[in-house]
């Protein structure tokens, strides 16, 4: 007991010893030209050591842009843009896609980013020599890598987050002119459901929000996907909404569900599809089909706009479930030609099962198909919402 008391003051001091120990192993120093010392920065040790980008990027001068809700942060390096996303192994640097090995981190509303492969990544990119010396904890940056002017970069920055402003929509009605797409069993047609659907929701959006809507088609005419896809490329697309109604051998089957950009092998998400994706035998042999190579290489150009595309199908499902008497199916992912190569948050809705009998008969009900218009409208003001940063 004695020998406790004895200790008591040595423990404590062993105690606060370690704890500043810790702290200071939380940090790592960055020194510039001459080993001028720029800042420090956070740290995280994990299976390795990762930084923090928001330190990283206000050592630098550069500041950082953070959009909260798609968890998304963009810094700037050696005059390179570089953006990344929470839980993403995949970061942007200018227009071109690195992989990481570990995927970025989001901890105290800080992002954190594998030391190792980030600086490699840069090196590869372009920029100057750096290094990384982990007994003194410390990255020695080369002479490009420097503070530059707050005024460039802040005005960079509001630019950066006006781009992702939900300024424009592209509404792809599917199928049209000599693909009609699905036909119920009372001679309905895909075509025709899919641009009213799409129609109603572009007038709902002109009357009450400031945003453009462009339709891929505006009448009953045939359109490649991949024309579908450059047309939302070229006019700067923040977001791609594609419109289906479903079909299936099983008239039973009914219900409405939304589509992501993915690899699935789900039986029923192939078949769905397999047929979105035939309207390609009627393009004609200069149109390669979306191999499994390269829907892994779509999927993985869109990891940056996966988060605002899954958030966005979820609103979706969740307005319809709130106004149609139908069976909610969720979000899935599947390959889907047309939104293999759209540069910006995309998905597929499927409307209904318009092989199933009942189904059909709402689908062609000028009632149903404002409602299915209003419920998609109604995700979008809520995925504006998401997208408000102050």
């Amino acid at each position: 007991m004695k020998l406790l008391i004895l200790l008591r003051p040595i423990l404590s001091i062993v105690f606060l010893l370690s704890i500043i120990i810790a702290k200071n192993e939380q940090s790592i120093t960055i020194l510039g030209e001459n080993n001028t010392m720029l800042g420090k920065a956070d740290i995280l040790k994990k299976d390795q050591y990762y930084i923090s980008v928001n330190d990283f990027g206000k050592i630098l001068g550069s500041g950082s842009f953070v959009n909260d809700k798609t968890e998304k942060i963009v810094i700037y390096v050696d005059s390179f843009k570089i953006k990344l996303s929470n839980n993403i192994a995949f970061i942007v640097v200018d227009e071109t896609i690195y992989q990481m090995g570990n995927k970025i981190i989001k901890r105290d509303n800080e992002y954190y980013v594998p030391i190792d492969d980030f600086f490699n990544i840069l090196s590869v990119h372009g920029s100057d020599s750096h290094s990384i010396d982990y007994t003194t904890m410390s990255i020695t940056l080369g002479p490009k890598t420097k503070k530059i002017s707050k005024p460039i970069v802040v005005a960079d920055l509001i630019k950066e987050k006006n781009k992702w402003k939900l300024d424009t929509i592209i509404i792809d009605p599917g199928h049209g002119g000599k693909d009609p797409g699905a036909i119920g069993y009372r001679g309905t047609k895909e075509k025709d459901i899919t641009l009213d659907v799409a129609k109603r929701l572009v007038k709902k959006i002109e009357r009450n929000m400031n945003i453009n809507t462009i339709l891929t088609r505006d009448e009953d005419v045939f359109i490649r996907l991949e024309d579908r896809t450059k047309l939302a490329n070229s006019e700067n697309g923040k977001l791609f909404i594609s419109i289906h109604a479903n079909s299936a051998e099983d008239r039973r089957a009914n219900g409405f569900e939304t589509y992501m950009i993915g690899t699935n092998k789900n039986a029923a998400a192939v078949r769905t599809a397999a047929r979105e994706n035939a309207v390609l035998d009627l393009e004609g042999g200069n149109t390669k089909k979306l191999t499994d190579e390269a829907l892994i290489k779509a999927t993985i150009a869109q990891s940056g706009f996966a988060n605002g595309s899954e958030q966005f199908a979820a609103l979706v499902q969740e307005e319809m479930n709130k106004r149609l008497q139908s069976k909610d199916r969720g979000v899935k992912q599947a390959g889907f030609y047309v939104l293999a190569y759209a540069s910006m948050p995309n998905v597929l809705i499927e409307l209904g099962y318009i092989s199933n009998p009942s189904e059909e008969k709402k689908l062609k009900s000028s009632q149903y198909k404002d409602a299915l218009a209003t419920s998609i409208y109604r995700a979008i003001e809520q995925y504006q919402k998401t997208l408000n940063v102050n």
